[in-house]
């Protein structure tokens, strides 16, 4: 939920700048694509797909693509988010499911999350 709240969040404020007009004419989208990448990763890719206009698919720069999984980094205003919904979403991610999270972003042509899981979870068990 974290990473569709932070993909709403980042297309809100880029309408927040846009007239009404604008948003029409070309609106915001988020399309999620679920697929099976091979026998054993289920892949959910999380995008804003370009539609040729900075403003409805800007993209992230470098500096901030290579912070958001950190604890506490956030681009939002004070008060606004914690920076923690996109650190905790990794950590889930990536130990308890044993999965990936990653990020690509084209500063002014967009950004796609893609979320791998595996199939099947190894169970442990205690001895």
């Amino acid at each position: 939920m974290w990473v569709l709240a932070n993909a709403i969040d980042a297309l809100d404020e880029i309408n927040a700048n846009r007239t009404y007009q604008e948003i029409e004419a070309n609106p915001s989208q988020i399309s999620i694509r679920t697929s099976i990448s091979n026998s054993q990763l289920v892949e959910i890719a999380l995008a804003k797909p370009a539609e040729g206009i900075a403003d409805n698919a800007g993209g992230m720069p470098e500096q901030v693509k290579n912070r958001i999984f950190n604890p506490f980094f956030t681009t939002k205003p004070v008060g606004k988010g914690t920076g923690m919904g996109m650190a905790i979403s990794y950590q889930i991610i990536t130990e308890k499911h044993r999965g990936k999270l990653e990020c690509f972003s084209t500063l002014g042509e967009g950004s796609e999350l893609i979320i791998q899981l595996p199939t099947q979870q190894q169970v442990s068990t205690a001895v």
